[in-house]
């Protein structure tokens, strides 16, 4: 009978604690849509804020946003940051982030094959923007790729492709 409370008891504790993450990301990525929101209507105070509690659960797609944001306000060295995070979680648009970063050498060492290679780890995951950046490395020649206007209208299609159904889906 000890063990069989002693087991009813930790497996109370765990599924008390599984609850708890999934509502912590649950706020999270209601506070990443409600930045969206406040994105939306100009409200780039509000979308900081959400976004920074969002990313303090550790929720990728908001670390990802946040780099966004930041990186346009040129804050290179907490976006390259924030997008790490993401990207080490396997987001798409945080690899993405990271990759532009990395090819463009803002905030971070230039790193062509590290920027290739997250792209494309992107692309595979059926990022659009991911797959914009292989189509224009492609027809332009860059990131070590070989100039190939057949592969860069293919890369381009798939992501329209991918935009439209997103489009659709809403």
């Amino acid at each position: 009978m000890i063990n069989i409370t002693r087991f009813i008891g930790r497996f109370t504790v765990l599924l008390s604690m599984l609850l708890a993450v999934s509502t912590v990301h649950a706020d999270a990525k209601e506070d990443t849509a409600r930045a969206e929101t406040a994105i939306r209507t100009g409200d780039l105070i509000v979308a900081m804020g959400l976004l920074r509690q969002a990313v303090k659960t550790g929720y990728a797609p908001a670390q990802a946003r946040l780099a966004d944001l930041l990186d346009a306000a040129e804050q290179d060295a907490e976006a390259v940051a924030l997008y790490r995070l993401a990207a080490a979680q396997n987001d798409p648009a945080g690899e993405t982030g990271l990759a532009r970063m990395l090819a463009q050498g803002d905030g971070v060492a230039r790193d062509i094959v590290q920027a290739l290679t997250l792209y494309r780890r992107a692309a595979d995951k059926n990022h659009a923007p991911a797959l914009d950046a292989l189509a224009r490395a492609h027809r332009a020649g860059e990131l070590g790729l070989p100039r190939d206007l057949v592969e860069a209208a293919r890369l381009e299609q798939r992501a329209k492709t991918l935009v439209e159904q997103a489009r659709g889906a809403r």
